[in-house]
């Protein structure tokens, strides 16, 4: 398969005709290779407008959703940036083209350790791998500028929202109950959060984000 190829039609027919505008994550997608992110075998897949596995109960989200979720959270170059639930690290490495830098929490220790691996091999030195439980966030390193969620969730945890700066943009999908998640951009101003839904999909969920079942007689 002719990856360079595939990226091509990737930007022209799944990104410029949904909504991604914003030239900085063209050209950061177009360069990198998708392939390396998925689980091995499943390389043919890669820019295939579906969810791909990239690692044990991980999912590498279409490249759509990834674009118009990073190009929702208006990156600039100064931000620092969190990616929680980062899979092998995808949308890190869009993201470690457009800010500061990025921090990408994991919980997986196999997906952890080949997003550092990989990080390492594309030279993406404002990029960071760190192990944890992905509802806690990572406080060590807040205020952030942005918080990015890397698949599908219930609810946005108030500690996690805590760790937004001032101004800080926050983008998830959230499901809205039926499967279908909708994807929200939170803004916190003066310590309150305002929120906007910008359009509806379907992508792999963070499993560690559900919602406890209480007790049913």
């Amino acid at each position: 398969m002719d990856f360079a190829v595939a990226r091509e039609n990737m930007i022209y027919c799944q990104l410029r005709t949904n909504q991604v505008t914003d030239e900085r994550i063209l050209s950061a997608m177009s360069s990198l290779p998708r392939e390396r992110f998925v689980s091995r075998g499943r390389e043919d897949m890669a820019y295939v407008d579906i969810d791909v596995p990239c690692g044990e109960g991980r999912k590498l989200m279409t490249a759509m959703a990834s674009a118009r979720l990073i190009q929702e959270a208006a990156i600039q170059p100064s931000d620092e940036v969190l990616c929680i639930g980062a899979g092998t690290g995808y949308s890190v490495a869009v993201m470690a083209g457009l800010a500061s830098s990025v921090i990408a929490l994991e919980s997986d220790k196999a997906c952890a350790a080949k997003a550092g691996e990989l990080f390492s091999e594309l030279n993406l030195d404002n990029a960071v791998i760190v192990e944890g439980p992905l509802v806690e966030g990572w406080a060590a390193e807040s205020p952030y500028d942005v918080i990015l969620l890397d698949g599908m969730i219930s609810e946005v945890p108030p500690q996690i929202l805590g760790q937004l700066g001032n101004r800080g943009r926050l983008v998830a999908v959230v499901d809205s109950g039926n499967s279908i998640g909708r994807a929200t951009k939170f803004v916190k101003t003066s310590g309150n959060i305002s929120s906007r839904a910008f359009f509806d999909i379907r992508i792999g969920r963070l499993l560690e984000f559900e919602k406890k079942q209480g007790f049913v007689f």
